[in-house]
């Protein structure tokens, strides 16, 4: 099956070199692209079906355009374009600020074709005088150089994810093995990773056998597998069924945690490597299980998500630590739908979350500065009330929740009024322009925010972009203070792209007492599910279910906004007879 990126992959090369040549069908692909981006059906089984005009922005020609990516064929236009445009034009487009309009002027004014070429270029100040850019756009380029020369070879979660269940699906059929799984620092919860580890358990696995199951070379190297698959490293650790514990947990990590259990196991007598565990006369000790190597170094397995060098060793008799898991989350706040840049309606989003077994679902479109992001008006954001209203009314195993994603203004403010947020049942408080102020006025920004009584959740703070945009500079523990006063939570967005605030932030959330919204932040009904990323980063960070608000039952958490509203319009001394919504 080709995987939707590879077509969406596709659609933005097309709009990107449609639109440096300065042609008016770059739009047309560039809102294909758009329409795709959160979806995970099988397009073959869509396009079989005949299905795919159904979808926002594709019409018959890019149906057509995608059937030939879906079999395996580059379009004729795409290879029609790449053979005007030099190659290395596609790559400096994934420099930051830099789109088709500006490399259109360094390619033809410069001969700027390579990243190498424009770093030099800049180097020799030759772009101060170029128009349209100056000393400020010339610093900023050679900074994304630097940025993206650090991103490469690293890639995000869901990246890993798409590749890796075509990978699993191919070992499977493998003679011999008899279960394939995630490890390496995915399986740690790491927010981004280098290869994609897995680890085979049975018997006779041999290079051979795997190179031929994958299609491609596959090398020895100290006991691990390695091959690469359409640019990602791939690293293989075999184990049959009686050592499958010691390998499990050496193919996870970390070093340092790695060497702490070796320490332990010399103090007890034992010798502990990747190949396995012997005791003191030299004895293999079978160990199927991660829990008995634990056992036999007298410990509580500590979870994989906190094997880190930070994270002590739990000494069997000590109480060991309840850490957040997926069936603890009652909801999620922070979803869009149609009506802003969802591609789901509030029907297809509350029977989605329904499936996934979550009793409420928090719905918070994009607000009216947001007017790239269909941001709503106060009259469309009372219709989708009265809509929510009506689906509570209907009889269902989920309850939709009325809020709004209100952007954080350059001063602090939201940009609705009180008499808009009080009808709301959450207010999510999100920085979505100008993330480049400087440290200070960041800080006055996102403190103003999390003292406004309105504001329910602050919104992936940071603002970072994993491998696209940094996280803005402000003074995080004043932040951290200024949400303490005004009582609100703080947020994990787990979109893969995001996963903002980290773990280490969390944890220092955590310190401090607030609580943690874990938000899908999805825009698609198949975006729900990245709830698993962020209990990921959740239990990295040492989060159990009191710290996590969407874990409250829904009358709990009912209450706990309730309360908020309450004080909210006590110190703006608004009376609750002037609501328009209820």
């Amino acid at each position: 099956m080709v995987p939707r990126r590879q077509v969406t992959d596709v659609l933005k090369r097309l709009a990107f070199a449609l639109s440096l040549l300065e042609r008016p069908q770059a739009r047309v692909y560039s809102a294909a692209a758009w329409g795709l981006r959160s979806l995970k059906t099988d397009l073959a089984a869509l396009a079989a079906a005949g299905g795919l005009q159904r979808l926002p922005g594709v019409g018959p020609g890019i149906a057509a355009l995608i059937g030939q990516v879906l079999a395996g064929q580059t379009p004729p236009l795409l290879t029609e374009l790449e053979a005007q445009i030099p190659a290395g034009l596609f790559e400096m487009c994934k420099l930051r600020g830099l789109g088709p309009a500006k490399l259109r002027v360094l390619w033809r004014e410069l001969d700027i074709t390579t990243r190498g070429e424009l770093e030099y270029a800049c180097r020799e100040n030759r772009l101060v005088a170029l128009k349209g850019f100056g000393k400020k756009t010339q610093s900023r380029i050679l900074a994304g150089i630097a940025e993206l020369e650090q991103r490469a070879g690293w890639f995000r979660r869901d990246q890993l994810l798409d590749a890796a269940a075509a990978v699993i699906e191919k070992l499977l059929a493998v003679d011999g093995i008899a279960g394939v799984e995630l490890v390496g620092d995915f399986r740690r919860g790491c927010e981004l990773v280098r290869a994609l580890e897995l680890l085979l358990v049975g018997s006779s696995l041999d290079a051979e056998s795997l190179a031929q199951a994958l299609g491609t070379p596959v090398r020895d190297e100290h006991s691990v597998l390695c091959a690469e698959l359409q640019g990602l490293p791939l690293r293989i650790h075999c184990s049959t069924p009686d050592r499958a514990g010691v390998v499990r947990v050496f193919s996870t990590g970390s070093a340092a945690h790695l060497q702490a259990l070796q320490q332990r196991a010399k103090a007890r007598g034992l010798r502990l490597n990747e190949e396995g565990m012997w005791d003191a006369s030299g004895v293999a000790l079978d160990c199927p299980h991660e829990e008995t190597l634990y056992a036999a170094l007298g410990l509580h397995a500590t979870a994989a998500e906190r094997r880190e060098g930070r994270v002590p060793l739990i000494e069997k008799g000590s109480l060991s630590p309840r850490l957040l898991r997926r069936s603890d989350l009652r909801g999620a706040l922070h979803n869009h739908t149609l009506a802003s840049d969802g591609v789901h309606t509030l029907e297809q989003m509350q029977r989605a979350a329904a499936e996934r077994g979550l009793r409420y679902l928090g719905i918070s479109e994009h607000s009216v500065s947001a007017y790239y992001a269909g941001g709503l008006h106060e009259d469309q954001l009372r219709e989708q009330h009265a809509a929510i209203v009506r689906l509570n009314r209907a009889a269902s195993r989920c309850t939709l929740l009325s809020g709004i994603e209100s952007d954080i203004l350059a001063d602090g403010q939201l940009d609705y009024g009180p008499e808009v947020l009080a009808q709301l049942d959450f207010v999510i408080a999100s920085v979505h322009r100008r993330f480049s102020q400087d440290a200070p006025a960041m800080t006055r920004r996102l403190e103003a925010a999390a003292r406004n009584r309105w504001t329910t959740v602050v919104g992936h703070p940071t603002g970072r972009l994993l491998l696209g945009r940094p996280p803005s500079a402000f003074d995080f523990e004043r932040f951290l203070a200024a949400c303490v006063e005004g009582g609100c939570a703080v947020e994990l967005n787990s979109s893969p792209q995001r996963l903002d605030l980290n773990a280490s932030q969390l944890a220092r959330a955590k310190e401090r007492g607030l609580l943690v919204s874990l938000a899908a932040d999805a825009h698609s009904a198949e975006a729900l599910d990245h709830l698993d990323h962020g209990v990921s980063i959740a239990r990295r960070a040492g989060l159990g279910p009191e710290d996590v608000l969407n874990c409250m039952a829904l009358e709990e958490l009912q209450a706990w906004l309730a309360a908020r509203l309450k004080r909210a319009l006590e110190e703006t001394h608004r009376p609750d007879g002037d609501a328009q919504f209820r």
